[in-house]
């Protein structure tokens, strides 16, 4: 009995597709449930909406070409330097940032940095110095950009005697956006998060994300006759 319930819902189910695959109209010829107008009617309007996403994708990129700024080409050099703010588990703290850059590619910057951070109502200290790199997929009046970096730093506090040198390595990963200001000068935002090798107790629950601000000032190309100031 049960084998019998099973084959019989199963004929009824294929005889039910079979007759939505091959309805028949008033002439009684075959109408398959989409029609060859209602296909290409759908090919046509996805033609179309290729076609407008490769004229928007076509305009943006002319329009970096066109308004791109030769702050970002190969031989720029640039100084750097912001303001950082952080806070993590009621422990605040404040950055010093400053860098050294060179664009070796267009958009691809490196160079050297060095950073100074205090910790809020606490006389834990730390600097250090590193290397960094960034890159700027979109390089107009508004640009944005990634960057890391790789440091070597020296942190102070009252739970570090003052005859050991408390070292650390630490990896920065940014993403932030930058925005003409004035003729060869740039300010930008930033979010950067840090991680550390070993770090003092004393800070080791504040110093996480930051927010840092800054500004940039871009030399221009350095070749042989010296530095060709930006445009």
């Amino acid at each position: 009995m049960r084998n019998f319930i099973t084959a019989t819902t199963l004929l009824v189910c294929l005889t039910t597709v079979g007759f939505a695959q091959d309805r028949s109209d008033s002439t009684e010829r075959s109408r398959p449930l989409i029609n060859e107008n209602t296909k290409q009617e759908a090919r046509e309007k996805a033609a179309q909406a290729e076609e407008k996403f490769n004229e928007e994708v076509e305009k943006s990129r002319s329009y970096q070409q066109t308004n791109q700024l030769s702050w970002f080409q190969p031989n720029n050099l640039f100084v750097g330097g912001g303001l950082g703010l952080g806070a993590a588990n009621s422990q605040a703290y404040v950055a010093i940032n400053t860098r050294l850059g060179y664009f070796f590619q267009p958009g691809f910057a490196a160079g050297l940095r060095y950073d100074y951070d205090r910790l809020v109502g606490n006389k834990y200290r730390a600097r250090q110095a590193g290397i960094f790199a960034r890159y700027y997929p979109f390089r107009t009046r508004i640009s944005s950009f990634v960057g890391a970096s790789l440091n070597s730093g020296r942190e102070f506090s009252e739970t570090i005697p003052a005859d050991e040198k408390a070292r650390y390595t630490s990896v920065g990963l940014e993403i932030g956006v930058m925005a003409w200001i004035l003729h060869r000068l740039g300010a930008e935002i930033t979010y950067e998060s840090s991680f550390y090798n070993k770090i003092d107790p004393t800070a080791s629950r504040g110093k996480g994300g930051r927010i840092k601000i800054g500004v940039n000032y871009y030399f221009g190309q350095v070749g042989n006759r010296g530095v060709r100031l930006a445009r």
